[in-house]
């Protein structure tokens, strides 16, 4: 059976918010994974396809790690996604993220208590290497 674009289109807008987040883009043919791209993007759903593995975003005071596995451009879709996984058994949170340039100014915007040490250490850790 051949498979349009148009078919795949029909697909892709056809599922749910969770049901679209859980297609494994990988086991896509091409021609479809242009169009879960788009569908992904219409929906304001951020993806990384340059990287099969989750990126490390933080760690928890217990040590665990934390890895980024989507990103969001609204808070809503964020909230969204965080109580389809909080009901599924799986502990989420959401984090705002700012490019590194930023970063200093970021933190000491939303935690004016953090020393002028901390924010320096923060910059050095963010900047980019030096040639």
């Amino acid at each position: 059976m051949d498979t349009s674009q148009s078919d795949f289109q029909q697909h892709f807008s056809s599922l749910s918010d969770t049901a679209l987040m859980e297609v494994k883009r990988e086991d896509l043919v091409e021609a479809a994974k242009a169009i879960y791209d788009q569908e992904m993007d219409r929906r304001g759903f951020v993806t990384d396809d340059t990287s099969e593995e989750p990126q490390n975003v933080a760690q928890l005071s217990s040590g665990e790690e934390l890895v980024n596995v989507v990103e969001f451009e609204s808070v809503e879709d964020a909230a969204h996604a965080q109580e389809q996984l909080k009901k599924n058994g799986i502990p989420a949170y959401i984090a705002v993220a700012v490019p590194a340039a930023f970063a200093r100014q970021a933190v000491s915007l939303l935690d004016p208590g953090v020393s002028d040490e901390e924010l320096a250490a923060l910059a050095e850790s963010s900047a980019p290497p030096k040639p």
